[in-house]
């Protein structure tokens, strides 16, 4: 085992984390587990939401669920709490985990954050022009329907501004970061690919929307390698999705 810091004298074990192929492993269960919750949600909701409907009815309001708010809201909720709460299971199931450590549950200084939050916001207004400047919309179509559909509107602000945030970033700068840095990837390489699996995982965006979101990872992976805090990443992502859902109330 290897050592830590120590303390007085005596030598401290240092924490444990699932390796390169545990983090894989365990990262699809939580998929998995992600799209199970999600999709049972959606039933239900759709379920108590309508009177005697039919099969055929049913089954053609379930496949139309992706872009609709109403639905979206309640899916997003549910899979937010199992999620992390999956999370949270699987780190202590690894002998010698310490959940704060792992996920980097310490605060950041208000003075880093702040700094952060700047940088975000300059993403943003770059990101934003380099839109406009190639004749694109700024409000994906995605968006636009699922923001239209939201009943009542102020479940889809909190499932996009901190349910959406607090799992995502859990996941992916939390319990996959840790993972593959500490494997062979290293910081950078943790970077780089917990950006592009979140990338990925946004299908129903274009490719160059998500081009933007793969950028964005960088930035929120850069933000939790540099202060080693997963509260600056979930900051920054409930801070653009909040511009973003406001973006698309006024232009959608």
């Amino acid at each position: 085992m290897h050592s830590g810091e120590t303390t007085e004298g005596v030598v401290l074990p240092r924490p444990a984390h699932w390796g390169f192929c545990g983090t894989v492993v365990w990262g699809v269960v939580i998929g998995i587990l992600f799209i199970i919750v999600q999709a049972v949600t959606i039933a239900l909701v759709v379920y108590s939401s309508t009177e005697h409907i039919s099969g055929s009815d049913f089954e053609q309001l379930f496949a139309s669920s992706a872009n609709n708010g109403h639905f979206l809201s309640f899916a997003t909720l549910a899979t937010a709490a199992a999620g992390c709460g999956a999370i949270a299971g699987i780190i202590k199931l690894k002998r010698g985990s310490l959940l704060k450590e792992y996920l980097g549950l310490e605060l950041a200084p208000a003075r880093t954050l702040l700094k952060w939050i700047g940088l975000a916001a300059l993403f943003v207004v770059s990101s934003d022009s380099l839109t406009l400047a190639l004749g694109r919309r700024i409000v994906p179509e995605f968006m636009s329907s699922v923001y239209a559909s939201a009943n009542p509107a102020w479940m889809i602000w909190l499932a996009l501004v901190v349910a959406a945030p607090l799992f995502e970033e859990t996941f992916f700068r939390g319990f996959l970061f840790k993972g593959f840095e500490s494997s062979f990837m290293g910081p950078t390489g943790a970077v780089l690919v917990t950006a592009g699996l979140w990338a990925m995982v946004h299908v129903r965006y274009n490719g160059y929307e998500m081009a933007i979101i793969f950028c964005l990872g960088l930035l929120l992976g850069g933000a939790r390698r540099a202060t080693g805090s997963l509260s600056v990443p979930v900051a920054l992502h409930a801070a653009v999705n909040f511009v973003a859902t406001i973006e698309t109330a006024l232009f959608a």
